[in-house]
């Protein structure tokens, strides 16, 4: 009942105002009329919960000419904005299917058909509409980023390559990031068949990533799994220990690779402490937390033990560590003390401060997992991991 009647007086403010614009228009001109019959009749099935008809109505009254389909095409992007897409595409629809109107406000009613496709998720459609105005002679920038914003959800890297480089030239701006990431996208579908034509073509794309962005941490972790694919494990762990020392932003994403390839290296050394040699870590419990249990048996539980009393003096151990913590409990490796207890005490009340996630730089986007394009504003290279205080400050609103 409620949403029935915030719906009429929706479309009554709305005829109203657009009753008020066009009669605005006439008087200027000189040439203002009364109140249509139309809009009695439109404003007549609006109390009658027949809105369809409502909008009918009120559509047959306005002549399209160089004025007022100005007004259609507001009407349409208010019902688009509204959430109304299905009306939306119809207005915008009966109004490009005017033979006698304006080509520039055809051209103009043909994006704002496309956003309603975009909106319904007609990507295709949307896709049709934006090509072709995109090869217009003077067409904007913006049409070509609806379409990378399309190519992106369609998962197209090479058209998304194309037209963001187009972009770029026609707005000067630095996309070298993105491009690098759309070839990284491409180096990874590659990689995942697994055959010779495969490697080579991942190997092309991920040069072109680094060609666009000679920093890029993704693009030199897929340098190590192509080394890694091809059998070359020297040469991955190589790879690998350089991101973990150079990007360190990234390490955790590539421990377990780290393991994986030392494992295929056959050596009797153990990789916790191969890892302890050769690099200078900065957080050795990240690391003993990636480790299975085959590697876990190979220290000692004095080590153990150590490396989680300095992690919890330095509060940094996260739920997962603790969790891992109460289990060497459980399996008698670190003792069941005084001191173990206090230990989870200090732990659980770190955690009433702090948060650790992935959060967006650019739109705030948290998640438990690393991205490289954020879910939510669809950035590159924006997801980082935080570890933020929360103020445990009391607010009251008097």
């Amino acid at each position: 009942m409620y949403i029935a009647i915030s719906t009429i007086i929706f479309f009554i403010i709305l005829i109203s105002g657009l009753l008020f614009y066009i009669s605005i228009k006439s008087f200027y001109k000189k040439n203002s009329n009364s109140i249509p019959l139309e809009y009695l009749q439109s404003m007549n099935y609006l109390l009658s919960d027949e809105h369809g008809k409502a909008l009918d109505t009120f559509m047959s009254m306005i002549d399209v000419n160089q004025d007022t389909a100005e007004t259609h095409i507001i009407l349409g992007n208010l019902f688009r904005n509204r959430g109304e897409v299905d009306r939306a595409i119809r207005i915008h629809q009966n109004l490009i299917a005017r033979p006698e109107l304006d080509p520039e406000i055809r051209k103009e009613c043909s994006i704002e058909l496309a956003k309603d496709y975009l909106k319904a998720g007609f990507l295709d459609r949307a896709e049709s509409i934006f090509s072709k105005i995109s090869k217009e002679v003077g067409s904007s920038a913006q049409v070509l980023i609806y379409l990378k914003e399309i190519y992106e959800s369609e998962k197209e890297w090479q058209k998304a390559i194309d037209v963001t480089t187009q972009i770029q030239s026609k707005t000067n701006e630095d996309y070298s990031d993105i491009i690098s990431h759309y070839y990284c996208e491409l180096a990874e579908s590659e990689l995942s068949l697994l055959d010779k034509n495969s490697k080579e073509k991942t190997k092309r794309y991920i040069s072109k990533a680094l060609n666009y962005n000679k920093n890029s941490a993704r693009a030199l972790i897929l340098l190590g799994d192509l080394s890694y694919e091809n059998e070359n494990f020297t040469d991955a762990l190589k790879k690998y220990m350089q991101i973990y020392e150079n990007y360190s932003q990234y390490s955790y994403l590539i421990l377990e690779k780290l393991k994986n390839t030392y494992e295929k290296l056959n050596s009797k050394e153990s990789f916790f402490t191969f890892m302890k040699n050769i690099s200078s870590m900065g957080n050795q419990m990240e690391l003993y937390s990636s480790l299975n249990k085959e590697y876990s048996n190979s220290i000692s539980n004095n080590e153990i033990t150590n490396l989680y009393e300095e992690e919890f003096k330095k509060d940094k151990i996260t739920l997962n560590q603790l969790s891992e913590y109460l289990d060497l409990i459980y399996q008698n490796k670190i003792a069941f003390d005084n001191n173990s207890l206090r230990n989870i005490k200090r732990c659980i009340d770190s955690f009433t401060k702090k948060d650790t996630s992935h959060k967006c730089d650019n739109c705030g986007f948290n998640s438990i997992k690393h991205y490289w394009q954020c879910p939510s504003c669809h950035q590159w290279s924006t997801i980082k991991k935080q570890h933020q205080n929360k103020s445990k400050t009391d607010h009251y609103v008097v």
